[in-house]
């Protein structure tokens, strides 16, 4: 079936290309093309390589994906883009459907002419500088069959270009939404975001799958962070049970930039999070936070890298997770400090609980140190709810399920109280409320109070 699908990408380039006319000379293509030589050299990944070792992508044996290479969102209601919206957040929406922009869906408010929030097609269409530039530059697709294959076939996705000095009060949301009604889909969104010079804004990313048939996103984005900007880029992942996802974030920073990046993960069948940020100038900081909240037989591998290039420079990086009935959870953390990268402060936790013996976690932090005046940690720990604790709320009148449910809610939140849009926070809330409920974890009185 891989060798089967391998054979229809090849076929759907060719289609590809014969539809570019003009473009297929241009500078944005000669990129693609040299991805996808990428990608016919070495394909998808499998366990045998040792950055997939616990994740073998084996769906792609299973299922026939059928690529998108057009968009079409006549299928898609105002009412379906209406479930996903979170409740009196005041919001800039674009709207994707199979990784297409959609105007008609979204709902981008009335900015300055300098700011640009929308499609990546668009640019690429108005040959955009930034384009050119920018595209392809820091998602490395030399090693990587899914961000090879991405970069090959980039069509649309989202391009925010955040000019020199601006602040964006609005969040920018991206909700992709996957139509596998009819058919299994294969969406690859590309995503180019740039922050100017002292800009600050913050991106929310939601996926989204309606239908009950097999999807494949495979999206990337780059991020391209000027002097002394600031991002807050979330990705809540609630996604259905037939829903497969590869996604990878690549994150440029430059002097005296700041980067905060949070992982919200509750459902889905396969989720692989790449998340890379390299800090290219001095003085940079860079925070990931992760949150994974799974049951049933869901799969999760979180990989991080965080690359110290420069000295001075600080990181703080925390993953959390939650695993029920045959979760299996695989967190990969490394950073690098470079021999340059003098005074650099990086810390790493990974903390998890499993509710049933049969969940199972992988954990592997990695430090690699070429540098020596350096301030440096990593911890990991996995194991059942604390019995001491459940002893002391135990002893203080609590009962037994609202005890676990306070610890596990407790547990949690320190991931989600670092999420500074009150309005996802509340949601993110509501999700992990409910989801003690839908999963049969714990019932009490308290739950209400959780959301």
């Amino acid at each position: 079936m891989a060798g089967e699908l391998i054979n229809n990408i090849l076929s759907n380039f060719n289609e590809f290309e014969n539809k570019l006319n003009g473009s297929k000379v241009s500078a944005v293509h000669i990129i693609r093309k040299d991805a996808f030589d990428k990608f016919k050299q070495f394909g998808f990944p499998t366990a045998k390589d040792e950055e997939w070792r616990f994740s073998n992508p084996g769906f792609i044996n299973k299922f026939q994906f059928e690529l998108c290479l057009s968009g079409n969102d006549e299928k898609i209601s105002q009412e379906i883009v209406n479930q996903y919206k979170f409740e009196n957040l005041d919001e800039h929406l674009l709207v994707f459907v199979n990784g297409f922009y959609s105007q008609r869906l979204s709902d981008v408010k009335p900015k300055k002419k300098q700011i640009i929030i929308g499609s990546f097609a668009d640019a690429v269409e108005r040959n955009s500088v930034d384009i050119i530039k920018y595209f392809g530059k820091f998602a490395d697709y030399n090693q990587n069959g899914f961000s090879a294959l991405n970069t090959a076939f980039a069509q649309d996705g989202a391009f925010i270009l955040i000019p020199d000095g601006t602040v964006i009060e609005r969040p920018i949301r991206l909700l992709f939404i996957t139509d596998a009604r009819e058919k299994s889909v294969l969406t690859m969104p590309r995503n180019l975001i740039i922050s100017g010079e002292c800009s600050q804004f913050k991106i929310v990313e939601n996926n989204h799958t309606i239908g009950s048939l097999p999807s494949f996103n495979n999206p990337v984005s780059e991020i391209v962070m000027d002097f002394s900007s600031n991002v807050e880029y979330y990705n809540i992942q609630n996604n259905n049970e037939n829903s497969y996802y590869v996604g990878t974030t690549q994150v440029s920073q430059q002097r005296a930039s700041i980067f905060t990046g949070t992982t919200i993960t509750l459902n889905g069948n396969y989720i692989r999070n790449n998340l890379n940020s390299l800090l290219e100038a001095e003085a940079c900081e860079t925070n990931y936070n992760g949150l994974y909240f799974v049951g049933g037989n869901c799969f999760v591998d979180n990989h991080t890298l965080i690359d110290h290039a420069k000295p001075n420079c600080n990181s703080n990086e925390i993953y959390k997770g939650i695993l029920n009935d045959k979760a299996h959870v695989v967190f990969n953390g490394k950073i690098i400090v470079r021999p340059d990268a003098q005074k650099t402060n990086a810390y790493q936790t990974n903390r998890n609980i499993l509710l049933t013996d049969d969940a199972k976690i992988h954990t592997k932090p990695q430090l690699e140190i070429f540098a020596d005046d350096v301030k440096c940690s990593h911890g990991a720990t996995s194991g059942y709810l604390d019995r001491e604790s459940l002893f002391y709320l135990r002893s203080r009148g609590i009962g037994e399920e609202m005890a676990k449910t306070l610890l596990l809610n407790a547990f949690a939140s320190e991931v989600i109280e670092k999420i500074n849009i009150a309005e996802l926070r509340d949601m993110v809330k509501s999700y992990i409320a409910d989801k003690l409920i839908k999963d049969d974890v714990y019932f009490c009185d308290v739950l209400d109070q959780l959301k």
